[in-house]
């Protein structure tokens, strides 16, 4: 009899941590469940900082970093290389839980150390050069909603694929237009296609190009500022409604005009 009440106690108390193991177990995927959507959180984060570091190294005529050396990061390798390599050949699921997670928290440290001291040179860059910087477009010229982006895409009219040089902006007419930096007023004129449009020379082989527009409010050789009304929204030209046409050259080379709006990425009224 005793012997059959010792081995019932010692199944109890097997079930009991049988049954704390799997309570532990859950609690630990619920945490690891948690853990994994933070640093999901993180990685959408650095996309966003990466995409503002971006516009920031152009508004600061700086070298754009390459996509793979912003993936990297600096400094060291993947523990997993170095510490883990070892013990790789375990198979537990909860170790290869915390491996990954170990893993993925040493790369973001990584990219956010990278991010953050390629932050603090583009700041550097800017304080030291306030004409660079109040020259160099980084504001949207006006409210509105994108409705055609810089690239290539079908022609309204044509129907066939076609380069579009900028970011078409519609919204009603009469919506102000600004100068997104400072310049000079290059041309005001009527173009084929572009019905009147407006250039401004930045400097720093710099322009922005204006089209469609309804009024114009400026002259050639007028000096203007960052967020002045230069003109209003207007259908002028080749257009199928009122919109803005907006163009960022460098160099005398279109460029993405998203680049060098610092506030936004999309537009919105």
């Amino acid at each position: 009899a005793g012997l059959f009440i010792t081995s019932r106690a010692t199944e109890q108390i097997d079930y009991d941590k049988l049954t704390r193991l799997e309570e532990n177990n859950k609690l630990l995927e619920i945490q690891y469940q948690q853990l994994n959507e933070q640093i999901d959180s993180l990685k959408t984060l650095l996309v966003l900082l990466g995409k503002h570091d971006l516009q920031l190294r152009v508004q600061a005529n700086m070298r754009v970093l390459p996509e793979d050396v912003r993936e990297l990061g600096v400094g060291g390798e993947k523990k997993k290389d170095r510490e883990l390599l070892a013990l790789e050949q375990i198979k537990s699921k909860q170790y290869q839980d915390v491996t990954e997670i170990s893993n993925t928290v040493d790369e973001l440290l990584r990219k956010a150390k990278y991010q953050k001291e390629s932050f603090a040179d583009i700041g550097e860059r800017l304080k030291k050069d306030k004409n660079l910087r109040d020259h160099t477009p980084s504001i949207r010229p006006c409210n509105g909603w994108q409705c055609s982006g810089f690239g290539y895409r079908i022609d309204p009219f044509t129907k066939r694929p076609r380069m579009h040089n900028g970011v078409d902006i519609s919204n009603a007419p009469g919506t102000p237009i600004v100068a997104t930096a400072d310049g000079v007023i290059s041309y005001i004129g009527a173009r084929s296609g572009y019905g009147l449009c407006i250039k401004l020379d930045h400097g720093n082989e710099i322009e922005t190009f204006y089209a469609h527009l309804g009024g114009i409010y400026v002259k050639p050789g007028e000096e203007v500022s960052r967020g002045q009304v230069i003109a209003v929204m207007g259908a002028t030209g080749r257009t199928t409604g009122t919109h803005l046409h907006y163009e960022v050259r460098v160099g005398g080379k279109a460029v993405n005009p998203l680049n060098y709006i610092i506030d936004e990425s999309e537009f919105s009224s």
